[in-house]
């Protein structure tokens, strides 16, 4: 492949859009801490004037104009499998397809790059240090530090919860007390309620079957953002009845809040979104 120069900030953008697959500028400038957006759009645009990225923006006449997606293109997945440390193909693989993605799916990656950005307020920079780190070296668990991964990355973990439970992000911590372990789902806006049971059993079914409780782990945190408060109260529910068969020795805690409440926090600067938790440890 004959390359075609880029400049290391847009090389970190492709790995940010490595990572959560759909990604819109604004997320971008955030995570790079870039205060001039103009600096941004000019990158992205010639990224995808060198076809690295596909750019999906519509500008629309006497309207605030939505920021713009971006995705990787062949060039893209191309540059990273050659330049970059060993990818997974099969995740690589797994983007050829992104140009048919739906709006649902699109809306949901960038949900997960919003949750960092909420929760993880003032680190945005840490990350885009660690995914750095990743595809030059590989993945290195550090001790008290926060690392968070989403699927473009589990084939180099070796938790093996994360392809039982296919969350849509992890997050590692290495606390005095052994290893917190977290899940991230992003619930659809509109998710059947048998797939919500489903997905309860497919977690329960993995806790009891796979050998993950040893002395290295600390507890285990389930974070759902849920498009709404009638799927927590249903979750809630039919959580009652599976925590009632799990007989595991690590603390396990359910946590759930609604797209509206993540969004608040971030509007509203408050410091916890508010989240409603069940845990094995309640009485």
């Amino acid at each position: 492949m004959s390359k075609r120069f880029i400049t290391k900030k847009q090389e970190t953008i492709l790995l940010l859009i490595l990572t959560f697959r759909f990604i819109n500028s604004k997320q971008i400038q955030q995570f790079l801490g870039h205060k001039d957006h103009r600096r941004i759009n000019a990158w992205l645009k010639d990224l995808a004037e060198k076809h690295y990225i596909v750019r999906e923006y519509k500008p629309v006449f006497g309207t605030l104009t939505k920021p713009a997606v971006c995705y990787l293109s062949l060039l893209g997945r191309q540059y990273i499998r050659n330049t970059l440390f060993f990818m997974d193909d099969k995740y690589l693989v797994r983007l050829r397809d992104d140009t048919k993605r739906s709006k649902s799916f699109k809306v949901k990656c960038q949900l997960i790059a919003d949750f960092y950005l909420i929760i993880y307020v003032g680190k945005e920079k840490e990350l885009v240090t660690s995914i750095e780190e990743i595809v030059k070296e590989g993945v290195t668990m550090k001790p008290k530090v926060l690392q968070f991964f989403t699927p473009a990355f589990f084939s180099e973990l070796d938790f093996v919860l994360l392809a039982h439970l296919k969350p849509d992000a992890y997050v590692s911590k290495q606390t005095k007390t052994g290893i917190v372990h977290t899940c991230i789902f992003v619930l659809d806006a509109y998710i059947p309620r048998l797939m919500l049971h489903y997905l309860l059993k497919r977690i329960f079914q993995a806790l009891d079957e796979e050998t993950w409780e040893d002395d290295e782990v600390a507890s285990l945190h389930l974070y759902f953002v849920c498009p709404n408060n009638m799927v927590i109260i249903y979750l809630r529910r039919l959580l009652s009845s599976f925590m009632e068969s799990y007989y595991g020795s690590k603390p396990l805690m359910f946590h759930f809040a609604t797209r509206n409440q993540l969004y608040k926090q971030k509007r509203e600067k408050l410091t916890n979104t508010g989240w409603i938790t069940v845990s094995s440890t309640d009485e």
